[in-house]
């Protein structure tokens, strides 16, 4: 399941200058085969810690080759109190 159309975290991204591959897809929450995915062109895979826990299957291990950023779930998918914070964790997590 990847970031489609007008969702919280991929506002959030977009705000911080990052151009996700599916933002213009038809569904807010695709599921695109893991095949499709790396071969999709991205350059980094952006990976939060929560609410989904990624194994070695959906990881990054499952991107060789692919830079991969493991980024607070928190602040990309939390709105509130957490959002003052968000901007400066996230540039750090996905350099």
């Amino acid at each position: 399941m990847v970031l489609g159309r007008d969702t919280f975290a991929g506002d959030l991204l977009a705000r911080l200058g990052v151009d996700h591959l599916h933002a213009g897809h038809p569904e807010r929450y695709p599921r695109i085969p893991l095949g499709e995915l790396r071969a999709a062109g991205a350059d980094l895979v952006v990976l939060p810690d929560e609410p989904y826990r990624f194994t070695a299957g959906d990881g990054p291990e499952a991107f060789p080759g692919l830079p991969a950023a493991l980024v607070s779930g928190r602040h990309l998918t939390w709105y509130g109190p957490s959002l003052a914070e968000a901007p400066r964790v996230l540039r750090a997590a996905l350099r």
